[in-house]
């Protein structure tokens, strides 16, 4: 491992921000971005993927950026921390050839890909936190009704236990087909599996009384069934709840609600 002191971080850093466009020192015990001069917290840092042996690492970036970070452990003052560099694929980066046009394309896929749910397809959690909720704070700021409504499915759990991860998989897979269904395209709403059986649905110019009746009468008039096995079927309820954004005033809150 590279060990340094801090007049030595500091140049390396320098040096390596004239072929990044990004170059942070990462606490990662702590998850926080640190100055290089004084190696203090200045704001908070994604978590750190796992490094290989010789302490090194890279990942996609799944934002609406397209780019690689990469990661090093190194040493600074005998103290741990991890040199992180960005490097985007801006638009206007010349891509004439195949192999550069199929890397864009594979990372493109990649993203959505890692946007969605394994189970159900729809949208996840990093999703959610990572792009959409920035869509809803500036709707928010521009005084549009931004909405949620959780759905949660009541038999997961019980299926789960009782049946296995097959049959609770298809339960969430019909469910999460209703609720699209009902939500609309991804333009105007954003169904999202937050964890286990819990889905939200999050509508930026739908008030949640609005929604939230939307949701009821389709999963009403749906056939609410899915297999157990090849003779077996088996049927889930589903409960809502909503909230606006104008009854919490963040983001945070809202979900909460």
């Amino acid at each position: 491992m590279q060990e340094f002191t801090l007049e030595q971080i500091g140049m390396q850093v320098t040096a390596l921000q004239n072929f990044f466009d990004q170059v942070t020192l990462i606490d990662p015990l702590a998850q926080a971005e640190v100055d290089p001069a004084t190696l203090r917290a200045t704001g908070h840092a994604d978590a750190v993927p796992v490094l290989n042996a010789d302490g090194r690492g890279w990942q996609p970036i799944l934002g609406e950026d397209t780019g690689f970070v990469f990661y090093q452990n190194i040493q600074v003052e005998q103290r741990p921390f991890v040199l992180a560099a960005t490097y985007f694929l801006t638009a206007d980066l010349p891509a004439n050839d195949r192999e550069a046009n199929a890397l864009l394309r594979l990372l493109g896929q990649y993203r959505e890909e890692m946007r969605r749910d394994y189970v159900t397809g729809v949208y996840n959690r990093a999703f959610l936190d990572s792009t959409y909720r920035k869509k809803v704070a500036a709707a928010a700021c521009a005084g549009k009704p931004v909405s949620v409504v959780a759905a949660r499915v009541n038999e997961y759990w019980n299926l789960l236990r009782e049946e296995g991860t097959h049959a609770a998989d298809c339960c969430l897979n019909t469910a999460a087909g209703i609720l699209q269904l009902a939500a609309g395209p991804d333009q105007q709403n954003a169904v999202v599996r937050l964890e286990d059986g819990i889905f939200l649905v999050v509508s930026v110019g739908t008030p949640a009384a609005k929604l939230q009746a939307a949701l009821h009468e389709a999963l009403g008039e749906s056939r609410r069934t899915f297999g157990i096995t090849l003779s077996r079927r088996g049927e889930f309820t589903v409960s809502l709840s909503s909230a606006d954004w104008g009854e919490a005033g963040s983001w945070d809150l809202m979900v909460a609600l």
